[in-house]
């Protein structure tokens, strides 16, 4: 079986150990998705940041465990590797939310848009503005909910996708309940989109459902 094209740092749900991240490296450039409260443990030894001319981090949004390690990450990759990060974010109160964690803004670059990237408005609670998106790597197109409650705000992508990563929830609420999109899953799947669960609560329960799929 082919790797994702994604790998994961972390996809616990926010009560979990590892924080939902996930990252890929292209043209000598990393890729971090999302940089919750855990993740800067998890990547400060895991990647030599000197290789890479561009480092670049997409938040999805601005929940802890999405965003809550994403200043001290910044502040590390400048006064540590002396790199300016890219931070690609579509959220309202980006700029606001790294002003009063205390970043520098010589030390990263603010970018709501990327090349191949583009992100898609969802619905995850009423406090805070939350995005997924679609993005070609490798010649692959994939889809990333982020956090969401509703795939309605997916659907006019996911018949042109080879991976789809989705947020999945054996209790719903703010996440998608998994029992409520097998019939969709299980479509796609028959269409030889890869699924991968992510934002995991009960991965038991959620992993036992989609191996059946």
């Amino acid at each position: 079986m082919k790797e994702n094209l994604l790998k994961f740092i972390g996809n616990d749900s926010g009560f979990g150990d590892k924080n939902n991240s996930a990252y890929f490296e292209q043209n000598n450039e990393l890729f971090i998705i999302d940089c919750g409260y855990t993740v800067f443990n998890e990547i400060k030894n895991r990647f030599d940041f000197s290789v890479y001319n561009n480092i670049n981090v997409i938040i999805t949004h601005l929940h802890n465990d999405h965003a809550g390690s994403l200043s001290q990450f910044i502040l590390y990759m400048w006064f540590v590797y002396k790199k300016q990060v890219n931070v690609i974010c579509n959220c309202k109160y980006i700029r606001e939310y790294l002003d009063i964690t205390g970043t520098p803004s010589c030390a990263y670059e603010l970018k709501n848009k990327l090349e191949n990237l583009t992100f898609i408005k969802t619905k995850h609670t009423d406090y805070l503005d939350a995005y997924g998106f679609v993005m070609n790597i490798n010649n692959k197109r994939i889809l990333y909910t982020g956090d969401t409650c509703e795939l309605e705000s997916f659907s006019p992508y996911l018949n042109n996708i080879n991976e789809l990563y989705i947020d999945l929830s054996k209790f719903g609420g703010a996440h998608l309940k998994v029992d409520d999109v097998l019939g969709t899953l299980k479509d796609l799947k028959n269409k030889d989109v890869k699924i991968i669960p992510m934002h995991i609560d009960d991965k038991e329960y959620v992993l036992t459902l989609i191996s059946k799929l």
